[in-house]
């Protein structure tokens, strides 16, 4: 099968590269295009996501965000100047609204069968505006098939945005298809699950980058919380800073400890000292990071009614809190600390779920129903 990928991130994340590896070695041929805003080049730690089968384009202005059909045509137009459609077998939308509507517009032009993902950043902004709300409804009415990366987000999209009488349909080319846990993390699964924890030394973990959605202030105040319950416990945050501000605010207080980005070798070991895993984000699409903490044995504390929640019940691998409620986050943290070992032999066990191999797997069933 020969399929192209419509992306507007892919020089921004390792997962798109993966996936794109994964079909490779099932015998399929992928191809990317990738637009950008103009100026918005590719940073060195994705330079190796970057090679022959990914054309990136910076086309667009900053205003065009604002701009919805201005950008959206500038991205056609270099779509079509680099790839003939009739190339491919299946074209792959990994955003449902801005990059579904050039979808369906090829797909009319040139009958290429099209699917598109629904990421968190899809229910949001533009699909609340009654024009682009039908048009969302438009873009999965024609798409051969429709993915999200988690349950919840799903639900929320059928039930919030879809008519009662379209339901049944759009469910019947809906799948559930979560993210691949990278190589490295799967070739590194712990094998024992951490010792029982102590009250005097519990030690909190947060991988993300440091800015407003990633919500790591409320991450310190729940932990403030339970030292004032009568634990010892510290805060780590590993991340490249966005938000200067957001920093600041962390920085006040003596028990975070804040280190940049790190490599895969280095964050190992930062796992290995930590006991629980905490990243209560405002919006989450999926959230890889919470399936590298559990390859490590690190419970996992992640926001209720975002990508993760859902797709286990609550006291299985950890807990769905309210990300703007530190008493809500704390009493989870007490919980994990109360059935420490339990929830953390189930996060070694139930990583392999997200083996690249199953997701692979999965992905390659959903291109072939689609185009069925």
């Amino acid at each position: 099968m020969k399929i192209i990928y419509l992306c507007t991130y892919f020089h921004q994340a390792l997962l798109y590269r993966q996936q794109m590896d994964g079909l490779y070695r099932m015998g399929h041929i992928v191809k990317v295009f990738n637009s950008a805003k103009i100026g918005d080049g590719i940073s060195e730690k994705f330079l190796n996501v970057i090679d022959n089968n990914v054309i990136h384009v910076e086309c667009w202005k900053p205003i065009d965000r604002i701009l919805f059909f201005p950008r959206q045509l500038k991205i056609e137009k270099n779509f079509l100047k680099n790839y003939n459609p009739k190339d491919f077998d299946l074209l792959h939308s990994h955003l449902m609204l801005s990059s579904g509507w050039t979808a369906r517009r090829i797909k009319k032009k040139y009958q290429l069968p099209y699917v598109v993902s629904v990421r968190a950043t899809d229910l949001m902004g533009w699909i609340k505006l009654p024009f682009f709300h039908k048009m969302a409804i438009k873009n999965v009415k024609e798409a051969n098939g429709i993915l999200f990366l988690s349950k919840s987000h799903k639900d929320e999209f059928i039930n919030k945005f879809i008519p009662k009488n379209m339901r049944e349909d759009i469910l019947k080319k809906s799948v559930v298809i979560g993210n691949p846990l990278e190589l490295f993390w799967q070739l590194n699964t712990v094998k024992e699950c951490k010792s029982i924890l102590k009250k005097d030394c519990i030690k909190i973990l947060t991988v993300a980058r440091i800015n407003k959605v990633k919500n790591i202030l409320m991450a310190v105040k729940s932990v403030e919380l339970l030292i004032s319950r009568g634990y010892k416990a510290q805060l780590t945050v590993v991340g490249d800073v966005e938000d200067e501000k957001e920093l600041k605010q962390i920085q006040k207080f003596e028990f975070v400890k804040i280190i940049s980005f790190s490599k895969r070798e280095k964050l190992k070991e930062i796992y290995k000292e930590n006991h629980i895993f905490l990243l209560p984000s405002l919006i989450e699409t999926f959230g890889r990071v919470y399936i590298e903490a559990m390859s490590q044995g690190l419970p996992i504390l992640y926001s209720k009614g975002q990508g993760f929640d859902n797709i286990y019940p609550d006291g299985i691998v950890g807990y769905s809190v309210n990300p703007t409620d530190s008493n809500d986050i704390c009493n989870k943290i007490e919980l994990i600390i109360s059935n420490y070992e339990k929830i953390s032999n189930n996060c070694i066990i139930r990583c392999k779920d997200f083996y690249e191999d199953e997701i692979i797997n999965k992905i390659d069933s959903f291109y072939k129903k689609a185009l069925n």
